[in-house]
């Protein structure tokens, strides 16, 4: 029997975006957009390319490939950390084919060419041979913006590129707040899926799917729309808050306390029982209950918070292809980036991260509890391992989308006002586009 809950609605968005470019099937598949995003706007944006724990000693490097770019990270003798394309200005070889690593120096596997640290060119071979001169100090590793911040290696292309800061914009205070820089990458693996990466951001931006796609969620999130808030950021980034520890108000019988949030609430302490036919109350009294156990638990970052971030999904999608939800206790960092050559395909990755363990020295993750320990790389062909029962799910349904994408009968999206976060992604990737193409030409 159907339960009518007399509550307010207590959603809505920032803004509404017009429709300045339709979403057509031909931005998903064709080769021609592709090389428009890769030159104009990957190139353009601030991208992640790592943790800053990867690094933690001198000359300790880690890679990040992006389209047909790949990307290196190096620790410093003093603390800081520098990014360089990965290639050596000599002739164009990849400089290393190692995804991480520590050395004492970069050594070119064709000619011997010897770079330090900070990317200055130290040795060469026959120094004397060179009609130009001693190419030392003179020909060193192409240097980009990097920055170090919330325990993420970020870096951008673009050697005028605005500050990272500026990048973020508001985002940056929401995540200030939180420990990110604390946290542990617990689970990390790493799929190429057969769809293209704008597909699976597009879900992202929206919660229309969850009742349909995940519907177990609606055990401990309330997803409907109405109760659920959006903010779209200038520079393209969007927020969504979505109210958890409460059943969603679409279900059968929102009052009941179901099996997922009593387990949460005997995690931390409170009783199932003291809420039989109140379920809607245990959200307001987790985070009152949360506050009182903050410093004996050791998050102590909880009392410095607002009550919505000990209970609620905080579901950031960072333009271009990022999207990190974060929790009281921990975050998960999903996205997807652009396969070097085929618009149909990409590289999906997802993490989660975790401020300390929760029992026995182990944490929850996306795929069940795994200890509390830096979590190696884990990259294997899409379908022989899971990468998370709901992302598994989001997979699945981009795979298929793909194929539609390319169907003569599909026109163009068509959407409603709470998947307006789509519209503001793709108007941002053709201002991005726009933007790029007229720098060029000046």
């Amino acid at each position: 029997m159907s339960t009518t809950l007399n509550r307010p609605i207590s959603g809505g968005a920032n803004r509404i975006v017009p429709e300045e470019v339709r979403i057509t099937g031909d931005r998903y598949t064709s080769r021609e957009f592709m090389e428009l995003e890769l030159d104009y706007m990957w190139a353009r944006v601030w991208n992640i390319g790592g943790r800053s724990a990867e690094i933690p000693e001198p000359g300790d490097f880690v890679v990040h490939p992006l389209g047909r770019d790949s990307i290196l990270m190096v620790r410093q003798d003093d603390g800081t950390i520098r990014a360089f394309h990965n290639v050596c200005p000599h002739r164009g070889n990849r400089l290393t084919q190692a995804r991480e690593g520590s050395v004492d120096a970069f050594v070119c596997s064709y000619h011997g060419w010897t770079f330090g640290h900070d990317g200055t060119l130290i040795k060469v071979q026959d120094e004397e041979d060179f009609p130009k001169g001693n190419p030392c100090g003179r020909l060193n590793l192409p240097q980009i913006p990097c920055e170090d911040y919330a325990g993420f290696i970020w870096y951008n292309m673009d050697e005028h590129a605005p500050s990272l800061e500026s990048f973020l914009g508001p985002v940056k205070a929401y995540f200030d707040t939180h420990q990110l820089e604390n946290m542990t990458r617990t689970f990390f693996r790493v799929t190429e899926v057969a769809f293209n990466w704008k597909a699976l951001h597009d879900n992202f931006c929206e919660s229309y799917h969850l009742p349909t796609a995940h519907p177990q969620l609606a055990d401990y999130y309330d997803d409907d729309y109405q109760n659920t808030t959006f903010e779209l950021f200038d520079g393209h980034h969007s927020l969504m808050k979505m109210k958890g520890c409460m059943p969603s108000v679409r279900g059968s019988d929102p009052t009941v306390v179901n099996e997922t949030l009593a387990a949460e609430m005997q995690l931390w302490g409170l009783d199932p029982k003291a809420f039989e036919g109140r379920a809607q109350d245990v959200r307001e009294a987790m985070q009152k209950h949360k506050r009182t156990i903050a410093e004996e638990r050791g998050f102590e970052h909880w009392l410095r918070v607002e009550d919505s971030w000990l209970t609620d999904a905080y579901h950031f999608n960072l333009f271009p292809g990022t999207s990190i939800t974060v929790s009281s206790i921990g975050a998960s960092l999903q996205r997807c980036e652009p396969h070097p050559t085929d618009p149909n395909r990409s590289i999906y990755e997802h993490w989660h991260m975790t401020i300390k363990p929760l029992k026995d020295g182990m944490v929850s993750s996306p795929d069940g509890w795994v200890p509390f320990k830096q979590a190696e790389r884990d990259e294997f062909p899409y379908g022989t391992k899971s990468v998370g029962f709901t992302a598994d799910q989001d997979l699945a349904v981009a795979t298929g989308q793909q194929l539609g994408f390319q169907s003569r009968g599909f026109k163009g999206a068509y959407l409603s006002g709470q998947e307006n976060r789509i519209q503001q992604f793709h108007n941002g990737i053709d201002r991005y586009i726009a933007e790029g193409k007229a720098q060029k030409d000046r």
